[in-house]
């Protein structure tokens, strides 16, 4: 048997839109992803990057695009059986997965993340973000901030801003799900050097077509991306259980076919839907 949400953590995200999970990712899946950072930090012709300069230092603060790298490390973990049962159980069947990027925060940058809703939508369906974290956050110091309840609140952004947050430490390898509407923020890293999560968005299919969020292609598409990850995790883990899918997807038997999918998905722009942000200062 490998690692499932259970149903006390379902009923916890239900209800207050949120659910830390501890310890989901092996040492060695760690280590990978700990070697991707350092890789895709490192390559000058990656563009999918977003640099910023605080004096005479420049700081790397977001990764995009993380499965279409040199380095598939985050295909393997995009088709970590645990996190697809999970989003299965969440969305429904027809999930997939609209986004993958990666926040960083390092010592000196001196940069916070706003208040924000990952996406507005009606509610006619469950949809989520899940942060997979490469670092530490510890309280006080970057960790992230959540107004528990707040996906079904009615109030805007800045008006949820004001209301009583709990902050969520996390340990490297634990995981942050959190539903899009759940209002969330974070500090700057002040005593760690750097703290590294990848997310990924996870939607269904039938909530998208009913809110009319993204076209069927590339739903289609981003599910495409999907079959391809749980086909590397398969290659990488052969022993190990594997995602159950509930419908026939494409199996991919090699890297070289694996890398031609990958070129034909990302061919399609995905124009994501975005984040719903709380500009005002403070009172």
């Amino acid at each position: 048997m490998h690692l499932q949400i259970t149903t006390t953590q379902l009923e916890q995200f239900y209800e207050q839109g949120f659910v830390k999970i501890e310890n989901c990712l092996s040492l060695a899946l760690l280590q990978k992803l700990r070697t991707f950072f350092d890789e895709v930090i490192a390559d000058e012709n990656d563009f999918q990057k977003v640099t910023i300069s605080v004096g005479e230092k420049k700081f790397i603060t977001n990764v995009e695009l993380l499965c279409y790298k040199n380095n598939l490390a985050c295909l393997e973990l995009l088709g970590l059986p645990f996190l697809l049962d999970m989003a299965q159980k969440i969305c429904g069947p027809d999930f997939f997965a609209i986004q993958e990027f990666a926040v960083i925060k390092n010592s000196g940058d001196q940069l916070p993340v706003l208040w924000h809703q990952d996406m507005m939508h009606q509610r006619t369906g469950n949809c989520f973000t899940v942060g997979i974290y490469v670092d530490d956050a510890h309280a006080g110091d970057g960790a992230l901030k959540v107004v528990p309840k707040s996906h079904l609140s009615s109030k805007a952004i800045c008006e949820l801003a004001q209301d009583e947050a709990i902050e969520v430490p996390m340990k490297a390898g634990d995981i942050l799900v959190h539903d899009m509407m759940l209002a969330h923020s974070s500090g700057i890293l002040q005593k760690n050097e750097k703290r590294r999560v990848i997310y990924f968005e996870f939607l269904s299919a039938k909530q998208v077509a009913t809110e009319e969020i993204y076209t069927a292609e590339l739903v289609a598409n981003r599910t495409q991306l999907l079959a391809v990850a749980t086909s590397y995790y398969h290659l990488q883990n052969p022993l190990l259980p594997q995602f159950q899918w509930e419908k026939e997807v494409t199996c991919y038997e090699n890297e070289a076919q694996i890398r031609t999918a990958l070129h034909g998905i990302y061919a399609m722009p995905i124009h994501a839907k975005p984040s719903n942000y709380c500009f005002e200062l403070p009172k």
